[in-house]
Formats: C-alpha cells, structure tokens, sequence
C-alpha cells in the first residue's frame, strides 16, 4: 500500500510542479514510510510513498520501461501478477524487479490501456507515455484503492488522498455544498464526488484518459450483471462460492511481511479468519476491538470463541470516550470528510493494534453488499410481500404481514411503511437508505442553506446511479446501490483507518470473480424471510463454531448511544449547538436542538446527531486548519 501523486501539464512542467508533488508526498508519509521517489518529465512530475510489501529491496517507484519513455506510480497489489509475469516474459520482456509494479509497466506495453482488464487486485495508479503524450489513471473494479483529481484545463492533478489535492492548491478550496446534501440525505457522498469542491473521485472501475490536444476522457472498463442469473443449484452455488473464496484468501495471503486478519466474531471475518488459518497453521495473528460503556455492542466474547475454533493468536483493544474530541479530529484529517458510521472510530485504533504485530491485515468487508447481510433486505423482502398483498387484494394475508413488519421495526417503521407502499422501487430504495428522511431533510437546514442548493436534488443523482442496473429485481437493485455506494464508504474507512498507521488492508470477498458470482447468484438464494447470508452461512459451516453461523448479525460501531448520553454529553452540546458551529449557517438551529434533545433524552436519533457532530469537526479540521 502506497501514496501517489502527481501533475500532468499541457505546457512544460516546472520547478513548482516538482516542488508540489513532493508536497502532496509529504502529506501523505502514513500511507508510505518505507521509501520515498519523484521523478519529473518534460510534461508531468510523478511522486510517490511506498510501503514496502512485496520484493521490499526492488520496487522503487516511480518506475519505468527499458529506455525511459513509459514511467509509472501506482498503489495497491496485483494478486495474479506471477501468472501475468510468466506470459510476458515468454513474449520476450524482460524484468529488472520482482514487483507487481513491473508488470503493470510491461502489460501496458502490450495492451495499451486495456490492460487493466487483466488486472485482478486492488491498484490505483497513474502512467505517463512520454512517446504518446498520453496520461493513463486507473482504479481497480470495486474502489478498494482510492484515486483523486482536479484539472483546470491546462493541468491535471491527482492524488490518494483529497487532502494532497487541498493542501497544495494554489486557490481555497471550500465545501461542495451538493455534497453536504448527499451526505445527510444518503449518509454518504456519492460516487465520483468528494466533500471537496473541484475535486473528484476518480470511480471504481474507471480509467482516465488523458491525449495531450485532446479532453480528458472517462470509461468505465468493468461492471458486474445482476440480471443474467446463474441456474446452478444451492449446494452447487455453495461450492462455487467456497471455492473461489478459499482460492481469493490464498492469493490475498501474498507477502514478503507478517499477515493478520480481523477478527470481530461475526460470520465474515471468521470464514476469511478461518481459510487464513488454514495456509497459516499456528502463525496467523487475528484482531478485534471491544469497548467501554456498554458490553451489548461488545463482541469479544465471539471473537475468542472464533479464535479457540481456529487456533489464532489473538489480540484485544478496549476503546473508551476518553479523549474523544481529540481523536475524532485525528480520525477526520485521515478520512477527508465527515462519516455517518461510529464504527471509524474504534477502526482507528484496531488498526493501531494491528500496526504492533504486522504490516498486513486481511478483512471481511463486502460480505453483507454480495450476499444480502444487512436488515433492510428482509426489510425489502417483507415490504415487498405486503405491496403484492395490497394489490391483489388479499387482506388477511396484508394484515399478518403488517402484523410481522411492526414486531420487527416497531410502530415508527410501521408507519413509514404505510407511507411507501405504493411508491416505485427505487423510490422506496431511497427512503430505506436514506439518513434524513425526505420529510425530515429540508428541516435540518437552514433557509439560507436550501437557498444555495435549491437547484440540487440528490433524488436525481440517486436515481441516476440506479438505473446503471440492469436487474428489476428489488433486492438486486439494493445490493447494487449497496455495492456502489455504502461499500465506498467502508473501503474509504478501511483504507483510511488501516494507512493512517501504516499497514496494508486486503478484501479478499472483493476478488472481482467472487463478485461477479455473487451478483448471478438470484435474491432468493441470498436471502429468505427473515434469514440473511443463505449461501454464504452453508460456505462456512464446518468451517467456523455454529454460534457464529446463527447469532443475528452486529454491526461494528462504538456505543454512542452511552457515550453522547453519559460522558461526552456536555461536550458534544457546546460543540454542536454553541455559536462556532451555528454560525456556519448550515442548519436550523431549533432542529438542531432537538435532534440533540432526542438523543440525550430519549437515546434516540444517536446516528443523525453523530453525523453533524462529525460534519462540524470536518469544517474544524479542514475549512478553520484545526489538525496538521
């Protein structure tokens, strides 16, 4: 796991060029501390931190072809290079490196930028052909590794992380103000965009293309079908899925340095845990995080039962509020925006337990977007089976569901589903995912904040993004806005938390074939009634202890219902309410409080109020320069 960074220019490059690469370098040492390059051409300066995983004596970057005219940075690992390596070398290249990096140089010689699809890893990387004048950006399928830019016109800029970009432009960057929307309306920023204005997410799956005399271009390369369904048998389905995760675990095991894995107790992590263990017996050092203040959100205790079944060594963190305004501060300069989930911020000290024992951790993030884990699919499922009901008019039926639909979400998701229940799919997909609910959204903000984005409606961009699927399944068309957008924002943390102390973080459920699998796989072999995971629980039977397979899954987040409640209570208040942040003029102030009134005294709303809090140290950190 590395830092790139780097200026393209139509006119010559200069001294300034270099001096602001190595800059954008220097911001971002964490994600690189074994070594450090830059290199400059006549048109461009490359730059780049390396983290030293793989050949660690040979892969200095930046590197290049034979005679000098192809120069490349690049970040992440490319868990089939030896295979592509051998076909090379048959053709007659030759190879100065044992690292990945040489045989994206040389694969590119062959095929041009096509050569990412055949490419099976997770990379960012950028690549300058002095012959053909070209700049080449590209990012892996899933997003694992990020990629930003900016270009003006006349220069194109790019880094791992937004704040090279931020830190070094020539002109303020303040807030884009759609995705301020985004993040409380969706919980997130969508795709392709940043919290930053003028800079961009370069998407997953997507190369930039960039023909000096020409307009950058923009192609996507990959993206899994949903609609063309796999006829294959539950256990046949069972054994593809088996077969290919052990063989994705194998490959994600590559490393000159030690390897680990998370470990939460859950099922995902404990099936990667237990393939891992497997090629490492007696070797393997897994990990998990517990916590102060409320022993409910508290998995150690199926943690070490997984690592008992295993035979891992295993290692404990304990994370309190202590603190925590501090930290978070710490947590948001690494993240570059603000985050909904309060599971970054025990992340962030997993991976500083992880730091002590090795330099590689594998994880099990994605298992819930492939294989249907979160809630709200049988959600879906149910809401989906009281529609049918209401239109065919069959009332008992309607009233039995109803019945099941308030046991499972209470009188509140009740009535929220009485309001959607003829809305469109992707309409209602929307309110499902949705952080502020449409109807409470315009409340939040300010008048003289709705005026500013009057002419934004993220509904559009949603609905937009949607209809990329090309299933009309509901389930798939929530996996497939799960994978394109909440995944985004998970690897963003896992990326974030695991460079911030200076390991690599590997997804070995994100092998883009196990992908592909997942989504031929048809919605009601992922999930059924109120059972989720159906494929992915017989993989690991066997595998990990029963009690894992049927405890009802638990999210990785801190007790921020007991913290923002007890400890940080006043803390939280003033920061929140009191004048610095309301003079920011985002939201309504009487909204606002009561938000926070609902939190401390009725424990609820903790998410929402958790969201501005983050939001407002985001403004702290980056627009008032609180942090570094």
């Amino acid at each position: 796991m590395c830092g790139i960074a780097g200026i393209a220019s139509r006119g010559l490059s200069g001294d300034s060029d270099l001096v602001a690469v190595e800059k954008m370098a220097e911001i971002m040492r964490h994600r690189g501390p074994d070594d450090h390059g830059t290199h400059q051409g006549v048109h461009y300066a490359f730059s780049h931190r390396r983290l030293s995983i793989i050949d660690l004596e040979g892969g200095h970057q930046p590197m290049s072809n034979e005679d000098g005219t192809i120069w490349l940075v690049y970040n992440g690992e490319i868990y089939n290079f030896q295979d592509i390596r051998e076909q090379l070398l048959q053709k007659g290249h030759r190879f100065r490196t044992g690292s990945d990096t040489e045989v994206i140089i040389h694969l590119y010689e062959d095929l041009g930028t096509d050569c990412v699809s055949r490419l099976n890893g997770m990379f960012a990387f950028a690549l300058f052909d002095e012959k053909k004048k070209l700049l080449f950006v590209a990012r892996d399928r899933v997003g694992i590794k990020p990629l930003y830019y900016s270009f003006n016109g006349g220069s194109l800029r790019f880094a791992s992380e937004a704040k090279a970009l931020v830190q070094t432009s020539s002109t303020l960057v303040g807030p884009d103000l759609r995705s301020v929307v985004d993040f409380f309306a969706l919980s997130l920023v969508q795709e392709g965009r940043t919290a930053f204005e003028g800079i961009s997410e370069l998407r997953p799956a997507h190369r930039l293309v960039w023909e000096f005399g020409k307009q950058p271009r923009l192609e996507r390369y990959w993206r899994p079908s949903y609609a063309a369904k796999s006829s294959l048998s539950r256990p046949e389905l069972t054994e593809a899925v088996s077969s290919l995760l052990d063989d994705a675990v194998h490959s994600h095991l590559v490393s000159d340095v030690p390897v680990g894995t998370y470990l939460s107790g859950g099922l995902d992590s404990s099936l990667v845990s237990a393939i891992a263990g497997r090629y490492l017996p007696g070797e393997l050092n897994t990990f998990s995080a517990g916590f102060i203040g409320r022993e409910s959100v508290d998995e150690r205790v199926y943690a070490r039962e997984a690592a008992a079944f295993i035979g891992s060594n295993h290692h404990e963190v304990e994370v309190g509020p202590d603190g925590f305004m501090n930290n978070l501060a710490h947590i948001v300069w690494h993240m570059d925006e603000p985050t909904l989930s309060p599971g970054v911020y025990p992340y962030y000290f997993l991976c500083e337990l992880v730091s002590r024992s090795v330099k590689v951790v594998l994880g099990g993030q994605g298992a819930d977007e492939l294989f249907g884990g979160y809630p709200r699919y049988r959600m879906a499922l149910l809401e989906d089976n009281l529609k049918k009901a209401f239109s065919h008019g069959r009332y008992i039926r309607l009233a039995t569901g109803l019945r099941e639909y308030r046991r499972r979400y209470g009188l509140g998701g009740l009535k929220n589903e009485l309001l959607r229940l003829n809305a469109p799919d992707d309409r209602r997909i929307y309110e499902i995912v949705s952080g502020f609910h449409p109807r409470r959204l315009p409340q939040l903000f300010s008048s003289e904040f709705k005026k500013k984005v009057s002419d934004y409606d993220p509904l559009e961009v949603f609905y937009e993004s949607l209809g990329e699927c090309d299933s009309d399944n509901l389930i798939d068309r929530m996996m497939y806005n799960d994978f394109h957008n909440m995944l985004a924002s998970i690897l963003r943390t896992e990326d974030r938390m695991s460079m911030a102390h200076s390991i690599e973080s590997r997804v070995p459920l994100l092998d883009h074939r196990l992908v592909e699998l997942a989504a031929s796989i048809p919605a009601g072999e992922k999930v059924r009634g109120d059972e989720p995971k159906l494929i992915l629980k017989n993989v690991g039977r066997g595998r990990v202890p029963e009690s894992v397979i049927s405890r009802r899954k638990q999210g990785f987040s801190a007790p921020m219902d007991s913290w923002l409640t007890g400890p940080l209570a006043e803390e939280a208040r003033e920061f929140l309410l009191g004048g610095r942040a309301m003079a920011r003029g985002y939201f309504s102030k009487d909204y606002a409080e009561k938000l926070f009134s609902r939190c401390i005294g009725q424990k609820k709303d903790i998410w929402r109020t958790w969201s501005l809090i983050t939001f407002e140290m985001w403004n702290r950190v980056f627009l008032d320069g609180e942090v570094r």
